[in-house]
């Protein structure tokens, strides 16, 4: 369930007053206006501007009362960007549902992991990876963080009843042997964004090992990993690595960026790994614990506040740039 509708006041009381609001429906530009990747640093790679009286997918706003939507625009690289709310009008489809109460989490501890590359970091460590070869400071993956996995916990919770040649083929990193998934062409797209690894099969490796335990097809099962992503990408944290590339950054302030972004203590519940590069560490990958029914991106907070404290990880590391050193 990746887009919801109405319901902005019990909005405000239920997120963090500074995370991004995921939306929905179309926003129709009515004039020609810049379309920044990054809001505070205006960045616009290919000076892309919205074309007037044309559409584009409502993906989110950057606060509850948005001076910036995130839209979709086809053919920009990448092609998610912010315009000003006043560049265009929305369908009145742009309102995010107020969730119920929730009731308190029947299950103790963490439930579920998000792991999450810093892609140009991980391409340092395996840069003959197809998605590695050809990287671009102007890319999705170049300022977002990409998907690794879902993973259910706990640890030893995987390759749910798979056969064995299956296993075997995941395990031995044969990933293109394993059964291509069935996809919806749009889910397929936005994977495929979020995820650079499917062009090595990591799509096929996450759903044998890991999916396959989650208990939903593989549909739904990215589906969810996507809104998570979602709301992991429209935040301060985010904006934290966009705005230090080429430098370092501590644990402390990456985990001041998820209190600040998803509510206190969301910082405790994430770890950071780094990897050594030549006389660098840089931060290859952040693991977030998570607990609960996943049924959209605005759920994230709370999903990160029923999970366990975890250890923190490395203590610092460098913000790696695209394109390998």
């Amino acid at each position: 369930m990746r887009h919801i509708l109405a319901g902005l006041l019990l909005l405000m009381l239920a997120l963090p007053a500074r995370a991004e609001v995921p939306l929905s429906g179309t926003f129709t530009a009515t004039a020609a206006c810049p379309a920044y990747q990054s809001i505070n640093r205006q960045t616009n790679p290919g000076a892309v501007t919205t074309e007037p009286g044309t559409g584009y997918e409502l993906l989110a706003g950057n606060k509850v009362a948005p001076s910036h939507y995130w839209i979709t625009i086809p053919g920009a690289e990448p092609e998610r960007r912010w315009v000003a709310v006043d560049c265009g009008t929305t369908d009145g489809q742009d309102r995010i549902a107020a969730p119920a109460a929730a009731p308190a989490p029947a299950y103790r501890g963490t439930q579920y992991i998000l792991a999450v590359n810093w892609q140009p970091a991980f391409c340092e460590t395996a840069p003959g990876k197809p998605e590695c070869r050809n990287q671009r400071s102007d890319s999705f993956e170049a300022t977002n963080f990409t998907l690794h996995g879902l993973w259910p916990q706990p640890r030893d919770n995987d390759y749910c009843n798979v056969p064995a040649r299956q296993r075997l083929a995941s395990e031995d990193g044969d990933w293109h042997d394993l059964p291509e998934l069935r996809l919806s062409p749009g889910l397929r797209r936005d994977l495929d964004q979020a995820m650079p690894g499917t062009q090595s099969g990591l799509d096929r490796h996450e759903w044998t090992k890991h999916g396959t335990c989650y208990g939903t097809p593989a549909e739904e099962y990215y589906a969810d990993a996507l809104d998570l992503m979602l709301a992991l990408n429209t935040s301060d944290v985010a904006e934290l690595f966009a705005g230090n590339i080429g430098r370092r950054i501590t644990l402390a302030q990456l985990r001041q960026a998820f209190d600040d972004a998803f509510g206190p203590g969301a910082g405790e519940r994430v770890t950071m790994d780094c990897a050594p590069d030549g006389n660098r560490t840089i931060i290859t990958e952040l693991t977030i614990g998570l607990t609960g029914d996943i049924t959209g991106p605005e759920d994230f907070a709370t999903l990160i506040a029923a999970a366990s404290p975890t250890a923190g990880g490395c203590k610092s590391g460098m913000v790696d740039p695209a394109g390998l050193r």
